[in-house]
């Protein structure tokens, strides 16, 4: 039978489509607009920041040309590495996932699944290849404008062009493991495999998790992506005075959540020692610093829990009868010190000297200011949710990393800026911080 089914089939589903969307276009149509700004987006500005990573860092366009061999191979595994990731991913939010009324409306039918399944298989498979094929052109146009050879060009599309086939062939069998057998090469077989039920609790969580990132409510998104699987079960937290009762607190917390704070704390630590290098701190690239100083940011919301859950419950008693300047200094304590070890030791043994100490107070006041921002952020004000705004809600869920990479850019003009722009961010996170505890005001 035609995979895109029969005249009839073809014919109830475009009736099923005008009941559904109301000549408002089906599924494919959010596919092919986001196709097209991969398209645009990926190769153009990913031809010119690869253009300009070659041409400030031209060791780096010698070595690709004397080890050609060893950059496909780097090419491969990153490919292998992304396809094993998306097959985790697929377990919680797969390629073939129309949205819920959809699934009720048309997929609940008795028309085939591979009839009522096909746009969103379809636009995921366009959106992928799509993405990596622009991706596998880009990066060779910025080598190739830097002196490179041309050749590269070829190898990036049809490492792009493969490297996005296994990409979305791994996510799928990722949705489909447990359903069907995983062998073979043929994809309908898989789409029709899939249940109803649990296309439905997919399209469900995603629905949540963009509506919580519209409304900028980051760590709701994270927490209903990522659920939490605890390693120990709950257990009372050693009382030790109440200072030290709440570095227990968050450290428990963290060893509780096993590989994923882990993870959080590698990330912390590496984007730190690269901060503090002097190279990095002193280099001719006014992007690089910044860019690690957000990652450094971005590290540091996995492990500051303690201080956001102090944050949600702004306005409750204190049980350990702290001020909220107490308990916040306690939550950011073992991060900030361990910032400071770190970057200033990298600093000093390579040859920072005496600003080793002042870029990694500077890079801890700007970490420490970030994380106080991003704990207060709150929701995003009415006036960027509708009118004139609408839409702006992203920039307020990124409002507290723009912060920080505004003051990553000043950090890379001198020493003295770099402490003034962490003082300047950690005095706006405090000032946000006083505002969420301030009493409130009676009329």
């Amino acid at each position: 039978m035609a995979r895109g089914g029969t005249p009839e089939e073809r014919e109830r589903l475009s009736d099923a489509y005008e009941l559904r969307y109301r000549g408002e276009g089906g599924p494919m149509g959010s596919a092919l607009f986001g196709a097209y700004l991969a398209a645009l987006v990926g190769t153009v500005y990913g031809s010119v920041l690869a253009h300009y990573v070659f041409q400030e860092w031209p060791q780096i366009l010698h070595w690709v040309e004397r080890q050609p061999v060893a950059a496909t191979g780097i090419a491969v595994l990153a490919v292998l590495l992304v396809a094993a990731v998306a097959f985790k991913v697929g377990g919680a939010r797969g390629p073939v996932l129309p949205e819920p009324g959809h699934i009720e409306f048309v997929v609940a039918t008795d028309l085939p699944r591979r009839v009522t399944l096909r746009d969103a298989w379809w636009g995921s498979q366009l959106m992928v290849i799509t993405s990596c094929l622009c991706l596998g052109a880009a990066i060779p146009i910025g080598y190739t404008m830097a002196g490179g050879s041309a050749v590269a060009l070829a190898v990036g599309v049809v490492l792009g062009l493969l490297g996005g086939i296994v990409i979305v062939q791994a996510w799928l069998r990722g949705q489909v493991r447990g359903h069907a057998p995983l062998t073979g090469m043929a994809s309908w077989p898989l789409v029709e495999a899939l249940p109803g039920h649990k296309l439905l609790t997919q399209s469900l969580l995603s629905e949540a998790v963009t509506s919580s990132l519209i409304v900028s409510d980051t760590r709701r998104a994270r927490a209903q992506a990522f659920s939490l699987k605890l390693r120990h079960k709950p257990e009372r937290i050693r009382i030790a005075g109440p200072h030290l009762t709440v570095i227990l607190a968050d450290v428990t917390g963290l060893l509780r959540t096993g590989w994923s704070s882990l993870g959080w704390v590698v990330l912390e630590m590496v984007a730190v020692a690269l901060a503090g290098l002097n190279a990095v701190q002193h280099a001719n690239s006014p992007l690089l610093l910044p860019i690690l100083v957000v990652v450094t940011h971005i590290g540091a919301t996995g492990l500051t829990r303690g201080l956001q859950g102090q944050a949600a419950a702004a306005g409750d008693q204190s049980l350990l009868g702290l001020t909220w300047i107490h308990e916040s200094v306690l939550h950011l304590a073992p991060l900030v010190v361990a910032q400071f070890v770190i970057a200033t030791v990298v600093g000093l043994v390579t040859g920072s000297g005496g600003s080793a100490a002042a870029y990694a107070v500077a890079i801890v006041a700007l970490v420490a200011g970030g994380q106080l921002l991003y704990a207060h952020k709150g929701p995003a004000p009415g006036a960027l949710m509708s009118g004139p705004g609408r839409g702006a809600g992203l920039l307020w869920s990124m409002h507290p990393g723009i912060v920080v990479l505004a003051g990553g850019f000043a950090a890379t003009l001198s020493t003295n800026f770099a402490l003034i722009a962490g003082a300047a961010v950690l005095a706006i996170g405090y000032a946000r911080s006083s505002a969420a505890f301030a009493p409130a005001r009676v009329s």
